[in-house]
């Protein structure tokens, strides 16, 4: 019998060590009656990062001052070509999956299904 040989991304890969860390690139703050429509504090806000990699990452580590640990983080994942402002959906398959806020940052998992680095942005909405 021959047994089929499978490419595996998952939690059965050993977790892969971080040597480049997401950059934050700019903030948006939504004020005032913006804010209070949607049900948001006043210091709500928005900012991306950009990153190049490939894999599985339990904890990716994004730093940002005005997070804290009852902030409500929402984090979207898209791929990008030359510049973070041309993004597209590619062959690849991403994904954020568990976001975890601290005093500080937070921390999220992805996934990043493809055989070499991509050129990653994150956009992040932030409640704090």
């Amino acid at each position: 019998m021959e047994m089929k040989v499978e490419d595996r991304t998952g939690s059965n890969l050993a977790e892969q060590e971080l040597t480049d860390l997401p950059v934050q690139q700019e903030s948006k703050t939504a004020k005032g009656t913006a804010a209070k429509d949607l049900n948001l504090s006043g210091n709500a806000f928005t900012t991306y990062y950009t990153w190049r990699a490939n894999g599985v990452f339990h904890a990716v580590n994004f730093v940002n001052g005005n997070v804290n640990a009852n902030s409500r983080v929402f984090l979207n994942i898209s791929e990008f070509s030359t510049d973070a402002q041309h993004r597209f959906i590619g062959a690849a398959r991403m994904a954020v999956y568990n976001i975890a806020p601290y005093n500080g940052g937070f921390l999220a998992w992805v996934e990043i299904s493809w055989g070499s680095p991509l050129n990653i942005r994150f956009d992040v909405f932030v409640d704090p």
